[in-house]
């Protein structure tokens, strides 16, 4: 079995059905298939294992240029569904994504633990360079150990807020399923930092001179000092690998075997829209990534991860949130600047009239001014646009698996002094997630937790267990199935139950069968899921998902300068 049928899910189909079109996620009946539809080992939970890579160069990507390129020449919305998932629509286990929190529930101190906690920094520290990108000033250092860390501190504006950022940052998107960096929160004294004998920096003249303690200084001087002389600081451990370079939000590397999948088809890339409008990261581009060269068991591959997480929640970095970040791009779409002229600029936007905290630990973040259909990070980002319906279904299941408690310890791992900024993030937090839930989970039928029991084809309603629906009743119709095809082949004789139809029993071994289940609420008529199950011995497996949905008005803002065709 190649890897590529594991990896390119099936294209995108219109049937028309109903009243209206609706977007199909797998394919079409009656559409022809270059193989099975299932596997005998399907559904897989992983990706198949790494092809060795022998030759890899690094890559740099100007930010600059992502910007502007981004903002004017991103690719047009299309309807192609997602690739590297399995045939339940799951996100596939690989070098990008793990599943963690979403799928297993980890432990109150393993979210706390996040990517890793047993390797702090230990003094002293030696500055082996100083930090050459970014709006933040910062260093490079070595503790006694010898391990590298990346440094940053806190603006003087806002003391804890950007640190905060960065430690809670990297536990929240390691428990969703992220590479991330272990994040540490250090307090260092003067006395413990020395500079290294190699240490560089960028003088006045571009180029690169010996560091001397004075640079230190004039770096620790723009940081807040603690009453006890000591500096908090974010420290961050260098990942593991050899640096490659960010990796793109588009189209795959060519050097790299087992990148067969286009970035902004991968669902855990257009689902991490919806933990980045969660978390307020609006800072994710590709600057803020980086895909490294590991060796497992003598096969080199590459291993991606997010990192730099001070844009996230309430902070800038260096400042509080602008309040209109998150919610325009930096450059104006024509539509908003044609709207500014239409009304004046005398109608207030939502997030205009939101409340300021006021506590410098947070910086600006709300909840109640937040709408998920229409948050947007600080410039295009094609993998965000690229996502449809059940790429944001998948991310909500994973924003609404994190309970109020969950939300609260991570928070914790922030250390604020003062409390009220612990309280203030954790109902922040919560409010948003419920706005996510709300939102997504109203575009298709979210049902799962899919199973056969007693004869009887079982789920859960996700908008009935957290409240956002009322109780309903569902209409499920049989199909058989041929798999080699991939055409339901008319339907079973039976009440419209979930239970299994009599023609059950007879299926030979290895046949298949499919559920088509929707509400009785006609308005809901094009929210569909199939199910399907195949027979094994007398048990039923449910080996696939499709989710079918009525198409959208979209709230996106959407930027139609120089579109690249």
């Amino acid at each position: 079995m190649g890897i590529q049928r594991h990896f390119q899910r099936l294209p995108a189909q219109l049937v028309l059905t109903f009243c209206g079109i609706i977007v199909v996620h797998g394919p079409a009946v009656g559409q022809p298939q270059a193989g099975p539809r299932f596997y005998p080992d399907d559904p897989i939970c992983c990706a198949p294992p790494p092809v060795n890579i022998v030759k890899i160069e690094r890559r740099k990507i100007d930010a600059l240029f992502d910007f502007i390129y981004n903002s004017f020449a991103h690719v047009p919305v299309s309807n192609i569904p997602s690739g590297a998932v399995n045939t339940l629509g799951e996100v596939l286990d690989s070098s990008w994504f793990t599943n963690r929190h979403g799928l297993r529930r980890m432990s109150t101190a393993e979210l706390k633990q996040g990517p890793g906690e047993s390797r702090p920094p230990q003094p002293p520290f030696t500055v082996v360079g100083a930090k050459l990108d970014g709006i933040t000033p910062g260093f490079q250092m070595r503790d006694k150990n010898n391990r590298l860390y990346f440094v940053k501190p806190d603006p003087l504006s806002n003391p804890e807020m950007a640190t905060a950022a960065d430690v809670i940052g990297s536990r929240f998107f390691y428990a969703l399923g992220y590479n991330t960096p272990e994040n540490y929160l250090v307090h260092i004294k003067p006395e413990e930092i020395s500079v290294g004998k190699d240490a560089t920096r960028v003088g006045d003249s571009g180029k690169l001179r010996p560091m001397r303690k004075k640079d230190i200084e004039g770096i620790l001087w723009k940081m807040p000092q603690a009453g006890d002389g000591s500096y908090r600081m974010l420290a961050s451990l260098a990942v593991d690998g050899r640096p490659l370079g960010p990796f793109r939000y588009e189209e795959t590397r060519s050097d790299d075997p087992n990148d067969l999948v286009p970035h902004q088809q991968r669902r855990d890339l257009r689902g991490l829209f919806v933990f980045c409008a969660w978390l307020n990261h609006t800072d994710a581009k590709s600057i803020n990534s980086l895909a490294t060269l590991v060796e497992s068991n003598g096969v080199k591959y590459v291993r991606h991860y997010l990192i730099d997480f001070g844009s996230a929640f309430g902070s800038d970095s260096d400042t509080a949130k602008n309040a209109r970040f998150g919610n325009g791009y930096i450059i104006p779409t024509a539509a908003e600047v044609g709207r500014g002229i239409a009304d004046l600029g005398l109608i207030p936007k939502p997030w205009e009239m939101a409340k300021n905290p006021h506590l410098p630990a947070i910086g600006r973040i709300d909840a109640e001014s937040f709408n998920p259909e229409t948050w947007v990070p600080n410039y295009p980002n094609p993998a965000f646009d690229q996502r449809l319906p059940d790429d944001e279904y998948w991310g909500a299941k994973q924003v609404m698996a994190f309970s109020d408690a969950d939300i609260r310890a991570i928070v914790e791992t922030a250390k604020y002094s003062d409390p009220r900024a612990t309280e203030y993030l954790t109902k922040t937090l919560i409010g948003r997630r419920d706005k996510i839930g709300r939102a997504y989970f109203s575009k298709v039928l979210p049902l799962e937790e899919f199973k056969v029991s007693n004869g009887s084809l079982q789920f859960v309603d996700l908008g009935v267990r957290y409240n956002f629906s009322p109780p309903r009743k569902y209409v499920v119709k049989w199909f058989g199935f041929d798999n080699s095809s991939g055409q339901l082949q008319g339907a079973l004789s039976g009440s419209e139950t979930a239970t299994l139809p009599p023609g059950w029993a007879t299926l030979p071994e290895g046949g298949y069968i499919a559920a088509q289940i929707a509400t009785e609420d006609a308005k809901d008529a094009v929210k569909i899921v199939k199910v399907f199950l195949r027979k094994s011995g007398r048990e039923a497996k449910v080996v696939g998902v499709d989710r079918t949905w009525a198409p959208q008005v979209s709230q996106r803002p959407v930027n139609t300068t120089n579109k690249k065709s």
